[in-house]
């Protein structure tokens, strides 16, 4: 077992494949955080996988950055793996993200190239690539350097918290290495159950974090928020008398996102 290394993963509503994934970290500390009422995942779990695993839950969604930053703030080696339950990744390229964070003492952040299934794994000269940003989805993190800063902000819910904090580590000159030896697949948007219900939290968050980090970057305008509220108004009615289901609930979560903001405004 990899003493240096401790991986954190959110769940919320996983379906059991996504669950089985999970044995791909039976070389290292586990960390689950689980978002639902379920009462039978951490068995679950148990039964679907071979990993050593410590389990917290919430009965509600309190969201990723609040159940991220909690499990960062449980871990106690010198690294984390950040990832995600559709991320597949092998235990050969996780190594090489920490060689290349161990590489370079102004590193906070290692990322794997990814894949599409069919795409073949291409090697680079070069052990890693300096970059202002990376897919957050999957990311080995120095933990101390991590903790200083701090992680992810947590007046955002789903989406957009990774883009403030890819900007903040730039602030602190930091750097994000992007290793072309290590490898992840990312099925994406899969690692909960797809349903209606959840696509709709999923489209709400999303363009309530849109605003969310307009507002943090003194990008926030008036006129884009009324103008997305009159279009989102007339193309709910619009698509609801034709009965396109999946059109009209998009428009309406989107509103219902802007409403969120709106009320966040105020309580701020």
């Amino acid at each position: 077992m990899d003493k240096d290394i401790t991986v954190i993963i959110t769940l919320f509503k996983t379906p059991i494949d996504k669950i089985k994934s999970l044995n791909q970290y039976k070389n290292y500390r586990v960390l689950i955080f689980e978002q639902s009422s379920n009462k039978n995942m951490k068995n679950r779990i148990k039964i679907n996988t071979d990993i050593k695993f410590k389990y917290y839950f919430s009965k509600k969604n309190i969201g990723l950055p609040k159940a991220s930053n909690f499990l960062l703030s449980k871990v106690k080696t010198k690294y984390s793996l950040f990832t995600q339950p559709d991320i597949k990744i092998d235990h050969n390229s996780i190594q090489n993200l920490k060689k290349a964070l161990k590489s370079r003492k102004d590193s906070i952040f290692a990322g794997p190239i990814f894949l599409h299934k069919k795409k073949k794994k291409i090697k680079l000269k070069k052990k890693y690539e300096i970059k202002k940003k990376l897919n957050a989805a999957c990311m080995l993190c120095n933990t101390e350097k991590l903790k200083n800063i701090g992680f992810f902000d947590e007046d955002f819910f789903l989406y957009w918290e990774d883009m403030l904090l890819m900007k903040k580590v730039n602030l602190n000159k930091l750097k994000m290495l992007k290793v072309p030896t290590a490898y992840a697949i990312h099925s994406g948007g899969q690692s909960s159950i797809d349903n209606y219900k959840v696509n709709f939290i999923r489209n709400l968050n999303f363009k309530y974090g849109e605003f969310v980090f307009d507002l943090k970057n003194k990008n926030f305008r008036i006129l884009k928020l009324t103008r997305q509220i009159l279009q989102n108004i007339f193309y709910f009615l619009f698509n609801f008398s034709f009965y396109r289901k999946e059109k009209f609930l998009n428009n309406l979560s989107n509103l219902l996102g802007i409403f969120k903001f709106i009320v966040y405004c105020f309580k701020k």
